[in-house]
């Protein structure tokens, strides 16, 4: 097997050519580090290392992950399914990594090409932390090369011991990579921390797939194991409203450096540096706007708010957001405006461009809460199923034996109440992502982000319209319907 170690010369002529930026922003990256092993985790509690090690020796996958190829659209009717099987079959070392790494605290991905060998940067496994000098950057290329083929590895390699009748082994990996993915939840810039827990819902979604498409085959007493023992535990110190899972706070850490290399030892904003590195990070999406931005930047120089002033209003807006954090999701705090919508545009003008709207994650955790635990009641119901060959009226009996009863917890519904469950005594049309869908037997869903009960009626993946559909899954209808490929 020849693996990724040869390959990506670019790769390698790129990291040569930047060798000497390496360098320039190295109390950065320790700074990073720092705060993402804070609690002095050593090596042999990251999984990182085993994980991409692996991925070195990973053969191509048949198709380039992607967009068309990704552990939503991976499944055995798949166009040239026996090519990804095959290729899953054929790379054991990357299911032994992903097993021997759900048990560490964290992924640990460290931060700077400075915290990564050679082979690694030549395949794009790091974190870019100021390419070529440049503050206003931060790359992750290890999420969008490596990870997302590990994530494809997996979902591929599930689905073949599905298909030869391996249900246990299944999800012994299947759970498995779930845990490594809450350990990526851990990681500390908002970029890595939506991606890993959009991933994870993603994850969960598709083995709720696989427990409709192979419900008949799968035993009532592995269902009852995932619904007890396994979904409620991907990490043991998890509720069911997550509220273990750390607000992301490099980007903290990444303003606070901008800010003191554009302000001199009087704490003024030197005009130069402070209409390069802001007019950069503002054209980074838009740059045709570059010359005029720096133009912008430059004049607010003048009468931006000090240093001090500047670093004081970034802690306001970390100490306001972590707090939130914390809280229930609609306690009547939540509707105070935030320190971060509160400033003043001018004064604290880099603030306002260097910080995200933590909004993003706010959701991300809010679907992810949605998705582990309706795929705990998912397994729970699965397992009552087989063993009675019908769906239970109620969830009662189901928390008796196949599942946890307080992870019957809807994020989405403002009392603080459960998911909407129905035993249905005809079939039922859903509008879905996918077209028309029809449901049969049983509906468990989530309010979604409109917060209201929409009866069912229409569902869609990312909740922002209509009710979340968690049972039966919708994607695993939409191709037994002929609608998904």
């Amino acid at each position: 097997m020849l693996g990724r170690i040869h390959l990506n010369l670019s790769l390698l002529l790129s990291s040569l050519l930047v060798a000497p930026a390496w360098s320039q922003a190295p109390d950065l990256e320790s700074s990073l580090n720092d705060r993402l092993y804070k609690d002095t985790v050593t090596e042999s509690a990251r999984s990182a290392n085993a994980l991409f090690e692996a991925y070195l020796q990973l053969s191509d996958p048949p198709i380039p992950a992607g967009a068309d190829f990704n552990l939503t659209t991976i499944w055995p009717g798949m166009p040239d399914w026996d090519a990804v099987s095959n290729w899953a079959a054929s790379n054991e070392q990357m299911g032994e990594a992903i097993i021997a790494s759900e048990k560490k605290i964290l992924l640990g991905m460290p931060y700077g090409r400075n915290s990564v060998d050679a082979k690694w940067r030549m395949n794009g496994v790091m974190i870019d932390v100021a390419p070529n000098g440049d503050l206003s950057a931060i790359d992750f290329p290890y999420l969008y090369g490596a990870t997302e083929t590990i994530a494809c590895w997996a979902t591929a390699e599930y689905y073949r011991l599905l298909e030869a009748g391996e249900y246990d082994k299944a999800f012994k990996l299947g759970l498995a990579f779930l845990r490594v993915l809450r350990q990526g939840c851990e990681q500390e810039m908002l970029e890595e921390k939506v991606w890993f827990m959009n991933t994870l819902s993603d994850a969960l979604s598709t083995q709720r797939d696989a427990m409709y498409s192979y419900l008949d085959k799968i035993p009532p007493a592995l269902f009852k194991q995932l619904g007890m023992k396994e979904y409620p535990f991907l990490k043991p110190t998890d509720d069911e409203r997550m509220k273990r899972l750390e607000m992301p706070e490099g980007d903290r850490i990444v303003a606070e450096a901008m800010i003191s290399k554009t302000f001199d030892a009087g704490g003024q904003a030197i005009p130069e540096q402070f209409a390069g590195v802001f007019g950069a990070l503002q054209a980074r999406d838009a740059p045709l706007t570059r010359f005029g931005s720096k133009r912008r930047w430059y004049r607010l120089s003048t009468v931006h708010a000090s240093r001090d002033a500047s670093k004081e209003k970034l802690i306001d807006v970390y100490d306001d957001w972590w707090r939130r954090w914390r809280m229930r999701q609609y306690d009547s705090s939540m509707d105070i405006p935030t320190e971060f919508s509160r400033l003043n545009e001018i004064r604290f003008a880099a603030i306002v461009e260097m910080v995200n709207d933590l909004d993003d994650a706010f959701r991300a955790r809010e679907r992810l809460v949605a998705n582990i635990n309706g795929t705990i009641i998912a397994a729970g119901l699965c397992g009552y199923h087989q063993t009675y060959n019908e769906w239970p009226k109620t969830l009662a009996p189901v928390y008796a034996v196949f599942a946890i009863k307080r992870f019957d917890f809807d994020p989405y519904n403002k009392d603080y109440s459960t998911f909407v469950y129905r035993q249905l005594t005809s079939r039922r049309a859903v509008d879905s992502d996918y077209g028309q869908i029809w449901v049969n037997g049983c509906m468990l869903y989530s309010l979604g982000m409109n917060h209201s009960d929409d009866q069912g009626r229409s569902s869609s993946v990312e909740s922002e319209t209509g009710d979340l559909l968690l049972w039966p899954p919708t994607r695993a209808l939409a191709r037994n319907e002929g609608l998904l490929d």
